[in-house]
This record gives C-alpha cells, structure tokens and sequence, in this order.
C-alpha cells in the first residue's frame, strides 16, 4: 500500500536480489516490512527449507502470508517496534525492502540508532525510515550474516548522510552493491540501490567491490570503492558564477501579485522568456535577473532550462538560477548543457516521487567542463 509508504518490489528486482545470494545453507531469514512476499518467493525456490519470519503492518498482507506460507511465522506489527519478540543475533539471512519515508526522531528510534550512531542525528527532528531499517535488521542478524536491503538514490549518495554511510560501513561489511534503473519498484519511479551488507567488520575501506548496474534488462559490471560510498569529496569551487535556489513556495509568490518564475509547464526548453517590469523588489524573496539560466529544480519537466531576457522577476523555490559572471564559462555551460542535459539528468535527478535535482549535482557538472 502506497499510503504506507511501501512500494512493492517487482518480480524481476526480486529475483535479480535472490540470485546474487547464496542461501544454500541459510535455515532462517528475517523479512521486515514484507508487504506482498515477493522476496520471499524467489529465495524459497533455491533452498526450500529456508523459513521466514515476516513482519508488517498491514494486516491484509499478512493474512495473505499466512496463507500462503502457512508454515512460516507471520507477524501484524509495526517493524520498529522494540517488543516484537524476535531475539537479537538469530538470523542467517535478512532481506528488506523498507518504506521511503521520513518519520519523526522519537526516544523509540533514538534506542534503535544506539551509541554508534545517535550522535550523527542529534538535533534532527527527524530521520529517514530506511537509516532505522537497516540497523535493526543488522540487530537481528547473527554474526557474519547478510542483509539485502533496497533503498532509494537519497539514502545511498545524499551528503546528508555521508557520516551515517560512513560509519556503517567501518563497522559491517559493504560487499555487493546493485543499482536499479527508474521504475524498478511500484508506484514509484525512484532510483533504486540494493546494498549487500554483512555482519562483521570490514578488512578495510579502501577496498573495491562489485557495483553491478542493472539497465534496460541488461547487467553491467564495474567496481567501486568501499570509501567513495560515503566520502563527501566536496565540489571544487569554481570562480565566474553564482548558483541558488528559490526560497519562497508558489503560492507565496502568487500573494505578491508580481510575475514570478515557476516550473510552468508551458515553458519550451532552452528558450528565451521574458516578464513585465518588476519595480519595487519585495524583501524576503529571490530573484532571477536578465541574462540568467533558470532551471526547473523539480517536478514532471525537472531539468527545463530557459534563459532570462527581461529585468529581475522573482523566483519560486522549484527554480535553480545560475549567474554567470564569466563569460566563457557561461558559453561552455550553456554548450555543453543543451546537448547532455537529457542524460545527465537521467543519471542524477532523485526522489521517489516528485523527481528533483540538486543544486550540488549542477555544480558538479560545471566542475566537469573546466
């Protein structure tokens, strides 16, 4: 169900994650926030003598468990809760594929993150679900054992959680990693990773590991380091250009009764636009002003780019705006965009739901052209 922020995972992805286990002696696996099963299928066609224990919170989904594996055990609950009488250190095996949420911090969860890892969220009025997922698989997993957790782009590549990856992976063991293209996953479009992680701690960072990109029903092999899945490396600061944000919502700017810019979807891509005068700027809002690059930051035309023509109008927040005081770089920009934007943003707009890019991915493209 949607409205609980699940998105079922497709038979394919299911199987593509069974098959990159190795579960001929694995006797129990754990299976939290079950949904439909559909991890549980593929895994018991290659040991059949595996059993699960499932737990989710909707209890339609677990009746139907229990009646299709009546042999398994079945639990209706919440999957963080602390009394759900599983012991800890029990499983061979765990799989998961979490909710995409944000949920709020509360003394519960902050249990759940525990010394390792509560530090990283103090002062943090919230915390994604699948940061709490995966640590209370690892909690339930015995020594040495494998979780295979989905998760989206966010949890994987955010600069936010660069510490949270980093200090997972000095203390369990990154060994697989599989990305999924858009749409792997129902009801959502997000970009989606599969994370094989072992409960024991590595040899070292700096070590590689498969990284395995799944692509038009084709698989492509590659290696990637331990470390660069949570080194925050930063963007080399460039000179000649500003890039920002809108900071006000659409209807916020609409109560000024002033042109604005906004993610119209009338607005043909790498065109020039032009607004009325916009004398008397308003405090509180940004603007955009003649000879800047507006990008739709999100949304169904994320990645739009127009080109300023008119004096300053102001901006909502779904805008990027990139000012541009050196003129070569502009030019290389404005090149180089026009012909790979499509592509780029295909690798690297995020979100579950509404698509969105960055404001640090845009600058790293810039970096890439100098």
């Amino acid at each position: 169900m949607v409205e609980l922020n699940q998105y079922y995972t497709s038979e394919a992805t299911s199987s593509l994650l069974a098959s990159m286990l190795d579960v001929e002696h694995i006797q129990s696996c754990l299976e939290l926030s079950a949904g439909e099963g559909a991890l549980i299928e593929p895994i018991k066609e290659l040991n059949q003598a595996v059993r699960f224990t499932t737990v989710d919170l909707d209890i339609q989904n677990t009746s139907k468990l229990r009646t299709i594996y009546p042999n398994d055990i079945h639990i209706c609950s919440d999957a963080l809760d602390l009394d759900l009488n599983i012991n800890a250190n029990s499983f061979d095996l765990a799989v998961c594929n979490p909710p995409f949420a944000y949920t709020e911090l509360n003394e519960k969860y902050k249990l759940i993150l525990g010394d390792d890892f509560l530090p990283i969220f103090i002062g943090n009025s919230k915390i994604r679900m699948e940061v709490l997922f995966i640590l209370r698989n690892l909690f339930f997993l015995k020594k040495g054992a494998t979780l295979a957790i989905i998760i989206p782009d966010f949890i994987y590549s955010s600069n936010t959680l660069s510490k949270f990856r980093e200090t997972l992976f000095s203390k369990y063991t990154l060994f697989q990693i599989i990305e999924c293209e858009h749409k792997s996953f129902k009801k959502t479009e997000a970009k989606t990773y599969i994370l094989f992680i072992k409960k024991a701690k590595p040899k070292s960072n700096n070590e590689s590991l498969p990284h395995l990109v799944l692509s038009s029903g084709t698989i492509k092999n590659s290696k990637l380091s331990i470390k660069s899945t949570f080194s925050n490396l930063g963007t080399k600061d460039i000179e000649g250009y500003k890039i920002f944000r809108g900071s006000s919502s659409s209807k916020n700017c609409r109560l000024t009764k002033k042109p604005f810019h906004h993610n119209y979807a009338h607005v043909e891509d790498l065109s020039k636009i032009s607004y009325p005068s916009n004398t008397n700027m308003i405090s509180g809002f940004k603007y955009a002003i003649k000879g800047d690059i507006l990008i739709h930051r999100v949304g169904r035309n994320v990645g739009r780019t127009v080109f300023l023509d008119s004096k300053e109008v102001i901006v909502s927040d779904c805008i990027i705006v990139l000012r541009f005081q050196d003129k070569n770089l502009k030019q290389v920009f404005w090149e180089h965009w026009s012909s790979r934007k499509e592509e780029w943003i295909l690798r690297n707009q995020k979100g579950t739901c509404a698509k969105n890019i960055s404001i640090s991915s845009i600058k790293d493209f810039i970096s890439s052209l100098t």
